[in-house]
C-alpha cells in the first residue's frame, strides 16, 4: 500500500520571527541613543549651570571698574607757511600740498608715457632738492631761462649728483609733452622726468595763484625751488637775473646742506612733508602713495625723447667772451621790460598782456607787441584776445582766438 507524503510546513512563521529581531534590534539601538543624549543633556546641563554659579560671583556692572581710555597719539600738524612776497626767498616756505594728489602726463627716459602723481617718489625724491620750472612751448621768455638753468646744472652737477634735480612742467598749453620736449629738450638742464599739465581747468597754476601761495600772477616762465620738505623756499617769477641765478645756486647749495646734515628743518614729521615715515602708511597718500601708484597708466610713445638730457654746448674757445650773447651790442631794452632778447624785443607772456609800444617798432606778429596794423583778429598773440577767450595755434598755422572751456584737452 502506497504512504502519501505529509504536506510541507509553510514559510511564514519563519518570516515573522525575522522580522520580531529586527525589531527588536531596532529598539535596543534607539534605547542607546536616547541614553546616550540623555547623559549628554545633564552634562551640557551642569555645565551650564557653573557658568551661572560664575557669573553670580562677578560684581555688578556698576562695580566694576571702566575701562582707562586710550590716547592715540595725533599727528603732528605742518609748520606754518607763507605766500610768495615781494622778495624771491620765502624764510617759512610755501606749502604746495594740494599739488601732491594732481595727476600729470609725463615722459619719461627710456620708458612709455603716461599719467603720474605729482607728489609721488617718482617725480619728487624725497632723497633730493628740486628745482621747478613751468614753461609752455609758446613761451618766449621761457627759452630764455631754461638755458641759463641748463647752464647751472652743467657747471654745478658734479658736486650735486642726485641731490639737485631738475623738474620742467608744461602748462597752459595743449601740445603733448612728448613732442613738446623732443623739440624743446635740448635747451634744458637734464632731467629723469618731464611733466605736462593739459587739463581743462589748468589745475596745476590755478592751485599756485591761490592766495595763499602767490606763486603763479598771470606770465610764464616761473622757476620755484623745493626743500627737504617740498616747500617752496625759492621762487622767481619772469627771467632771473645773473644776480637771481647766483641766488638760486647759493639757496639749493643751503637746501642740499639741510638735507645733508640732518638740520632740525629736515627732521620735522607731518603729512605731507615728502618722507613716508613711522604710520603713515595707509593714511598719508601725499608721502606714501596708494596701491595704485604701483601700476600707473601708460601709453606707448613714438620717436625718442631722450633729448632732455642732450649735453650741453660746447664751451667757448680760450680767450673768448664768456657771454653767451654775440658781441654785437644788442638795442636798447625798453623801460616797462625787465630784459630782452638779443634783437631788442621785450621777453613777455604773449598771449596775457600787452607790453607797452617801445620807439622805432619792427613790424610783425609775434615780435611781442601789439603794432598799429595789428588787431586781435590779424594777431592775437601780441594784441590777446577777449575775456573769456584764448590765443591758440589753428590748424591752418594761423593764431586764432578760441574759447577756453572748448580747447581739446
Amino acid at each position: 500500500m502506497k504512504t502519501t507524503p505529509l504536506p510541507a510546513a509553510p514559510e511564514t512563521p519563519r518570516a515573522w520571527v525575522w522580522a520580531a529581531f529586527t525589531l527588536l534590534a531596532s529598539v535596543a539601538v534607539l534605547s542607546g541613543l536616547t541614553l546616550v543624549l540623555t547623559w549628554r543633556i545633564a552634562e551640557q546641563a551642569a555645565a551650564l549651570e557653573q557658568l551661572r554659579d560664575r557669573a553670580a560671583s562677578c560684581p555688578a556692572p556698576e562695580q566694576a571698574s571702566s575701562p582707562q581710555p586710550v590716547e592715540v597719539e595725533a599727528a603732528p600738524p605742518p609748520p606754518p607757511s607763507e605766500p610768495l612776497g615781494s622778495g624771491s626767498y620765502v624764510a617759512g616756505g610755501v606749502d604746495i600740498g594740494p599739488l601732491m594728489r594732481l595727476r600729470l602726463e609725463r615722459v619719461r627716459q627710456g620708458a612709455p608715457a603716461g599719467a603720474v602723481r605729482f607728489g609721488s617718489s617718482e617725480v619728487l625724491s624725497p632723497k633730493a632738492v628740486h628745482v621747478l620750472s613751468l614753461w609752455a612751448p609758446w613761451c618766449v621768455a621761457c627759452k630764455e631761462v631754461l638755458p641759463d638753468l641748463r647752464e647751472l646744472f652743467a657747471r654745478r652737477g658734479a658736486s650735486w649728483g642726485e641731490t639737485v634735480r631738475f623738474l620742467p612742467v608744461q602748462v597752459l598749453d595743449p601740445t603733448a609733452p612728448e613732442d613738446a620736449i623732443r623739440t624743446w629738450g635740448p635747451l634744458m638742464p637734464p632731467s629723469t622726468v618731464q611733466l605736462a599739465d593739459r587739463s581743462l581747468a589748468d589745475s596745476f597754476v590755478a592751485a599756485l595763484r591761490d592766495d595763499s601761495r602767490r606763486l603763479y600772477q598771470g606770465t610764464l616762465p616761473v622757476t620755484l625751488a623745493l626743500d627737504c620738505n617740498r616747500r617752496v623756499r625759492w621762487a622767481r617769477i619772469g627771467v632771473p637775473t645773473d644776480a637771481e641765478m647766483k641766488e638760486l645756486e647759493d639757496w639749493l647749495d643751503t637746501f642740499r646742506a639741510e638735507m645733508a646734515e640732518g638740520d632740525s628743518r629736515c627732521r620735522q614729521i607731518w603729512c605731507g612733508n615728502g618722507r613716508c615715515e613711522a604710520g603713515e602708511a595707509g593714511r598719508c597718500e601725499d608721502d606714501c602713495g596708494s596701491p595704485a601708484e604701483t601700476a600707473p597708466s601708460e601709453r606707448p610713445v613714438t620717436g625718442p625723447t631722450e633729448v632732455a638730457v642732450a649735453a650741453p654746448q660746447d664751451p667757448p674757445p680760450v680767450g673768448s667772451s664768456p657771454s653767451k650773447h654775440p658781441a654785437a651790442r644788442p638795442p636798447p631794452c625798453p623801460a616797462s621790460c625787465s630784459r630782452c632778447d638779443d634783437e631788442g624785443r621785450c621777453l613777455t607772456l604773449w598771449q596775457r598782456t600787452e607790453p607797452s609800444p617801445v620807439a622805432n617798432p619792427t613790424p610783425g606778429c609775434g615780435d611781442g607787441r601789439c603794432d598799429a596794423a595789428e588787431n586781435t583778429e590779424t594777431c592775437c598773440r601780441d594784441c590777446g584776445c577777449e575775456a573769456g577767450l584764448r590765443c591758440r595755434r589753428g590748424e591752418d598755422a594761423r593764431d586764432v582766438c578760441v574759447p577756453a572751456q572748448v580747447w581739446p584737452h
